[in-house]
C-alpha cells in the first residue's frame, strides 16, 4: 500500500470504531482490540516502511466494512476528531 492508502484505511478504521462508539455497538471488546491494533501497525508502517502490516481477521473485516457504508449512509461525523489527522498536519 502506498502512504494515501495507509492513511485512508487509518481513517476508516477510526470511522468505524467511533460509529461504533457513538451509534450502534457493533464490535466485541476484542474486535476492536483487533482494529487498534492494525491501525497502529499501520502508523508504525509510515515510519518503518519494513513493518509487517497486521490486518484484522475476514470475519471483522466483513463488520468493518457494514459498519463504514452504514456511517457513509448516514453521513455521520465523530463527535471527536481523528487525532492521527491532526498528527499528520502537525508533523507535515
Amino acid at each position: 500500500m502506498n502512504k494515501t492508502q495507509i492513511e485512508t484505511r487509518i481513517a476508516q478504521l477510526y470511522l468505524a470504531l467511533q460509529y461504533c462508539s457513538e451509534r450502534n455497538k457493533t464490535f466485541t471488546v476484542g474486535e476492536r482490540i483487533c482494529i487498534n491494533q492494525e491501525r497502529f501497525q499501520w502508523m508504525h508502517i509510515l515510519d518503518d516502511e519494513t513493518a509487517t502490516p497486521r490486518p484484522v481477521p475476514q470475519n471483522i473485516e466483513h463488520k468493518l466494512k457494514d459498519v463504514c457504508r452504514l456511517a457513509l449512509q448516514h453521513n455521520f461525523k465523530p463527535y471527536y476528531g481523528d487525532p492521527f489527522k491532526d498528527e499528520i498536519v502537525l508533523y507535515n
